[in-house]
């Protein structure tokens, strides 16, 4: 019922033939518009003005310890930026081994774990066994 009435009244509406807006209204509208874009300007400054204020009382009881904070800053992120390393680390570097390179580490390795008195094999040569059951039986395994 409420719907038919509302398509009713847009009917209507669609009907009736769209009248020109008087001159003088126009006039009234464009000024009204630039007083409030001249009023969010006014706004806006007035809020720049209260932080100002605000921030001058803070800062108004002791400027000289303020000022030398800041340099102090401005000479921590000067000496920071100065001295940091533009040069390539070791890692880009470095070439890959070659085949005989890593040949000779394992090697070394071995040697390494003989002397210490390891005689397992080092975790490098060891094969992951991966178990075949799923993880929810294995927890059952290792509990029983």
């Amino acid at each position: 019922m409420m719907n038919n009435e509302t398509g009713q009244f847009e009917n209507r509406l669609r009907r009736q033939p769209m009248r020109k807006i008087p001159g003088e209204w126009r006039g009234k509208i464009l000024v009204a518009c630039r007083g409030s874009r001249v009023e969010s300007r006014a706004q806006e400054s007035r809020w720049i003005s209260t932080l100002a204020f605000r921030l001058s009382t803070v800062l108004w009881p002791h400027p000289k310890a303020w000022a030398g904070l800041a340099a102090i800053w401005i000479l921590i992120f000067a000496v920071n930026f100065s001295v940091r390393d533009t040069s390539p680390g070791i890692a880009e570097k470095s070439a890959p081994l070659s085949p005989e390179a890593i040949v000779e580490l394992k090697k070394q390795q071995l040697l390494f774990a003989e002397l210490m008195g390891s005689r397992g094999t080092p975790d490098v040569d060891r094969q992951k066994i991966s178990p075949t059951k799923p993880r929810s039986e294995r927890t059952e395994i290792l509990m029983t």
